[in-house]
């Protein structure tokens, strides 16, 4: 026995020495720790654990970044267990439809970690309408997403979620930062931002050239926030919107003057569709905002081309 634990230390020894003369032990713990979150994905922790169990020379430094990795791993878990979903349903997954879901804050804190550790590539469309998850969980979701998250993102639907201007300032941050490159279709229906909110979106909204379906539906915006929206388009802003939809806020005959004004001088060349019911304008004024799209040059545009389907 005494032979054999003899044997056994020298071996840990041995490996322990091998890791600190090698390339791996040539790092410094933030060095490892970089490796480590790079294969850290809490939907697939076994390749970050294998890392740390190769040898003892690893498991001391990485630790504390294990500890992190299995928490993550119980929090995504536990949101899959929420909505149905398998780690692999996840993970592959192009549609993603978690309306009325009973979504809060710790959710979305979860799906916004996932999202900048799996990347979650395959994903298109998002719907997580009819929640209550609010400002604080919008800026839970997006206060980590960076350049590139969700690639292949092409729309989001955040109908009724109890949105003020602080949750729209939370998305339009992500959006400075270059998340959702892909993005051409945003759905901001039944959210109390005001015009303070719808200015802040967009003005990020305009400056995504791919941008063909825009929805702030009853979100308590007034004439201001069309002029927001709409006016003064750069050369490249809105240059592939298709539908605009504004119902049932509190616009009047200014907002619709604004909108002729920037269809007359020749913005959003490809919109086919505004959407004024229920709003306060007047029925001369929407037809005369309704004439300006007809006049408009006929396109080659077609419901597949748009590829959003937000609804």
């Amino acid at each position: 026995m005494a032979a054999r634990a003899t044997r056994s230390a020298s071996r840990k020894a041995r490996l322990t020495e091998a890791v600190a003369t090698g390339p791996l032990g040539a790092l410094s713990h933030d060095e490892l720790g970089v490796i480590f979150d790079g294969l850290a994905d809490p939907l697939q922790p076994v390749v970050a654990v294998a890392l740390s169990s190769t040898c003892l020379g690893l498991r001391t430094p990485l630790r504390a970044a294990l500890v992190v990795l299995k928490e993550r791993h119980q929090r995504a878990l536990a949101l899959c267990r929420s909505v149905g979903l398998s780690f692999a349903g996840l993970a592959d997954a192009e549609v993603l439809d978690w309306t009325s879901r009973r979504l809060n804050i710790e959710h979305l804190a979860t799906l916004g970690m996932i999202i900048s550790t799996s990347g979650l590539p395959t994903l298109q469309k998002l719907r997580i309408d009819d929640n209550d998850f609010g400002d604080e969980g919008m800026h839970a979701m997006c206060k980590d997403l960076g350049l590139g998250a969700l690639p292949s993102a092409v729309s989001f639907c955040f109908a009724n979620v109890d949105l003020t201007k602080t949750g729209a300032q939370s998305f339009a941050a992500a959006l400075r930062r270059g998340a959702f490159p892909a993005l051409c279709g945003v759905y901001f229906g039944e959210n109390a931002m005001g015009d303070q909110g719808v200015r802040v979106l967009a003005k990020a909204l305009r400056s995504r050239p791919t941008m063909k379906f825009v929805f702030f539906g009853a979100c308590s915006m007034s004439d201001a926030g069309v002029a927001a929206l709409v006016s003064d388009l750069g050369k490249d802003e809105f240059k592939q919107l298709d539908y605009l939809g504004l119902w049932s806020n509190n616009l009047t005959d200014i907002g619709c003057a604004t909108l002729v004004s920037s269809l007359e001088a020749g913005d959003m060349p490809m919109l086919e569709t505004i959407d004024l019911e229920h709003t306060n304008a007047s029925d001369v004024s929407c037809a005369a905002v309704q004439a300006a799209v007809q006049r408009r040059p006929v396109t080659n545009r077609s419901e597949a081309t748009l590829g959003v389907g937000v609804r």
